[in-house]
């Protein structure tokens, strides 16, 4: 079956997506403006050209950004770049994910946009075409995102990583308690467990949160559980039972009563309202 490459927004890239990572490949590649980045547990400084790549069980979270901030995010399953990501040795493949963003040239990140263009494109086969011509479009996809996987190792391999920002006792609170939060949000949703990991006062726990990213630790806590659940809901055939069963709620009126409370809409609704505008999107 013909699907499609994953070519995702910015805003995308900005709801905390992390669900993306668990066993995906991916990169940003900055085309304007700029943001502060947490990519795994450090902090990048990002501008134009920068390419920030992530590897499974890792994350990529703008903490903060110009408003012109644009650019391209592309992922993928880890199945399917296993062809090409098997090929460079383990060694390197931990050198990617110790140190991964870089700097590219002009011409590098030309290169990169022409082949995500390319596999954008790809024309998907006619609903009657034949076993052939589908077979033949997927060996196309396949062989476009094998190019493009290609492309970015080569880059990576012929620059120099930029070094991560040191963060300040602050920022390192806070690293430290966004990786936590994506860890343990299903077991547990109080400000007071993540300041007593930290050996802090709620209080004091809470302040320098919203100092740092000037959002409050509950709405954290609160915006990755809900984050979590529009995935679900959008990316999954699982039940609102189930899914609130995986988010650790004790029914799923619980659920419904957390999600509505935070986005003024049921999940049924919410899901409802994303099988429309898929409808009115087919030709």
């Amino acid at each position: 079956m013909y699907i499609p490459p994953k070519v995702l927004s910015v805003e995308e890239l900005e709801a905390n997506r992390k669900i993306i990572s668990v066993q995906k490949y991916g990169f940003f590649l900055c085309e304007q403006g700029e943001a502060e980045i947490l990519l795994g547990s450090q902090v990048y400084h990002i501008s134009r050209h920068y390419l920030c790549i992530y590897t499974p069980n890792s994350f990529l979270h703008i903490l903060q950004r110009s408003d012109d901030l644009k650019g391209i995010l592309i992922e993928e399953d880890v199945e399917e770049l296993h062809p090409c990501i098997s090929q460079i040795g383990i060694k390197q493949r931990l050198t990617i994910r110790n140190a991964p963003c870089l700097l590219l040239t002009e011409e590098q990140a030309r290169n990169i946009k022409l082949l995500v263009g390319l596999t954008e494109t790809a024309t998907p086969p006619a609903p009657a075409a034949s076993g052939t011509v589908r077979f033949i479009c997927n060996e196309q996809r396949h062989y476009l995102l094998s190019a493009l996987c290609m492309e970015v190792l080569k880059v990576y391999f012929s620059s120099v990583p930029v070094a991560y920002r040191s963060a300040s006792k602050e920022e390192q609170i806070l690293n430290r308690f966004l990786l936590s939060v994506y860890e343990h949000f299903r077991t547990w949703r109080s400000v007071q467990y993540y300041a007593g990991e930290q050996h802090l006062s709620s209080y004091y726990f809470s302040t320098i949160i919203h100092r740092c990213s000037g959002r409050s630790a509950l709405e954290w806590i609160e915006h990755i559980t809900i984050s979590f659940a529009k995935q679900y809901l959008k990316y999954s055939d699982k039940s609102i039972k189930e899914i609130a069963m995986c988010l650790n709620f004790p029914d799923p009126s619980t659920f419904g009563r957390y999600f509505k409370r935070y986005e003024n809409i049921s999940p049924q609704a919410y899901r409802d309202g994303l099988n429309s505008i898929s409808r009115s999107a087919e030709p």
